[in-house]
Order: C-alpha cells, then structure tokens, then sequence
C-alpha cells in the first residue's frame, strides 16, 4: 500500500534531481528546506574536525575523511574527526552507491544522490585553503526561517481532565522514606508536553530542603532523572517522575516537583501548571 501511494503520488510530483529516489512531497520546491547549508574545517595541532550538517553514514564518513586527509597529511594533519550534526541539519548523508539501494539512509536524504559528492568538493577546498592559508569568504548564509517554522506533524488539539482533579494534581505519592540506590516515584495529572517543549528549562525537579527553604537539586538534564509522558484515555495525560537516588545523594529531606502546560479545548490557549509531592526522607 505504501509503495502504490509513492507511485500514484510520485507522478505527479517527482522530482528529477532525485534519480532513483521517489518523492511523496516536492519539498524542496515547496520552500520547506534550505537552499544553502554550512560547511566548516577546523584543526587543532594535528587533529582536523569537519563539521557536517548532517548525519552521515559510515562510508561516507571514510570517504571523507579520506578526501581531507590527503590535502592536510603533508602539513602535519594525520587524524581526521567527523563531526555530524553540526550547525544545521540536511537529512543523512549517503553514497551514491547507497542512495542508489534506497535503503533508509539512501531515501533519508535532502539534496538527491549527488549530496555526498556536493560535500566532498567542498570540504576539500576548505582543506586546500586552510593548508594554503588562504582566506574563505561566505559566498551565501543559510535563511532565517524562524518566521516560517510550521509542524509536519499535528500538534494537540486539547487536553483534558477529570472533572475532581486539578492540573498538576500528584496521583501517587513517593514513600515516606528511602534508602540510597532506590527509585522515589510521583505521578502528577499532566498534559502533552509538546504544549511546551521547555527548552532550557525542566518538566521536573528535584528539590532539596535547605535551611528553611526548597532548592532546586536535580532537573531532567540529570542522568538519574526520568520524565515519562503517558497518554490516558483520548485526551488525558499522567505525568511520571522517576528518581534515581545516588550512593553520593546527600541524607536531607526532598520533594518531587512537575511543571507543563496544557492546552484548552475551548479557548485553544495553552497555560502553565504546577505540581509538588509530599516531601520524602532520604537515608
């Protein structure tokens, strides 16, 4: 069924440069990717760094690597560090032997079978020109296109709630106590986190009670944190907040605390929400 929808869909918007490659949406001609991507070669002693807007495989990795070392080795480069994922991002990266299989990497891909080779050529001049000491201009600058972001996929429609419970409402308390190496537990009456991604910020924290007041102690950046969203019927949403508690966790005295934003159905405006356990004894 999915390779009938590509063939009924591709015929009418399939997009030469992709060769083998079916396209379901001609999103490059629909302005939803950029035009220009950033390339960057840096070195540092005898270690040089390519910064890739992409993900790209391991062969393509070798081939590149392969490509900068030979314009760097005779100055003393012999390490060559591919370092995907930086600045922007351009889909995967993959050989033309690969796109050509149209595997998931092959098919993963922004700018056709040509994208890798595109690269290659130009990380090789940044290569040539930093062994060369030759000055490189920016010839184009990615757009911005904050002012055009749109979701490709559906955002929440709405949260909702029991009609006795409150947002941020704790569900189950943590125990009283606990001993190091155990999990403290809380779940709170939550909604969908996409409401607000909390960039910067935390869906929890762990707080501390210190000379006469909370202090933030963990958040969800912390390794022995775990924030887990649970959908709950067609519109409800729990909240769980897992504790790890540390063989270095200091003996005092904590709390669980949640915080999100949920959605009205009626207004369509999105609000902040609060929620803190009981506090609990660590030992």
């Amino acid at each position: 069924m999915t390779r009938g929808a590509f063939g009924v869909v591709s015929t009418v918007s399939q997009d030469d440069c992709q060769a083998e490659k079916q396209v379901l949406l001609p999103t490059g001609s629909w302005g939803w990717i950029n035009t220009q991507q950033p390339v960057q070669l840096m070195r540092i002693g005898n270690i040089a760094i390519v910064a890739i807007p992409g993900e790209p495989t391991t062969m393509v990795g070798r081939r590149m690597r392969a490509a900068v070392l030979a314009q760097l080795k005779d100055s003393g480069v012999d390490t060559v560090i591919i370092n995907g994922l930086a600045n922007n991002y351009s889909g995967y990266l993959s050989t033309r032997e690969e796109f050509a299989t149209q595997h998931y990497e092959g098919a993963s891909t922004e700018y056709g079978p040509y994208q890798t080779a595109a690269y290659i050529q130009e990380y090789t001049q940044l290569a040539e020109a930093l062994r060369d000491g030759i000055e490189v201009y920016d010839s184009a600058t990615p757009p911005d296109r904050s002012a055009k972001s749109f979701n490709e996929r559906p955002g929440v429609v709405f949260d909702d709630k029991p009609l006795k419970q409150a947002w941020g409402q704790t569900l189950t308390q943590p125990k009283a106590s606990y001993q190091k190496g155990q999990v403290a537990t809380a779940v709170f009456r939550g909604a969908h986190p996409k409401n607000n991604l909390r960039t910067e910020d935390s869906f929890l924290k762990v707080q501390r009670f210190e000379n006469g007041q909370w202090v933030d102690y963990l958040s969800d950046s912390d390794f022995e944190t775990t924030y887990t969203w649970q959908r709950e019927g067609a519109a409800y949403s729990k909240a769980i907040i897992d504790w790890r508690i540390s063989n270095d966790t200091p003996a005092g005295t904590y709390r669980l605390t949640h915080q999100g934003d949920w959605k009205s159905g009626w207004t369509r405006k999105i609000k902040p929400y609060s929620g803190v356990s009981n506090s609990f004894i660590v030992q």
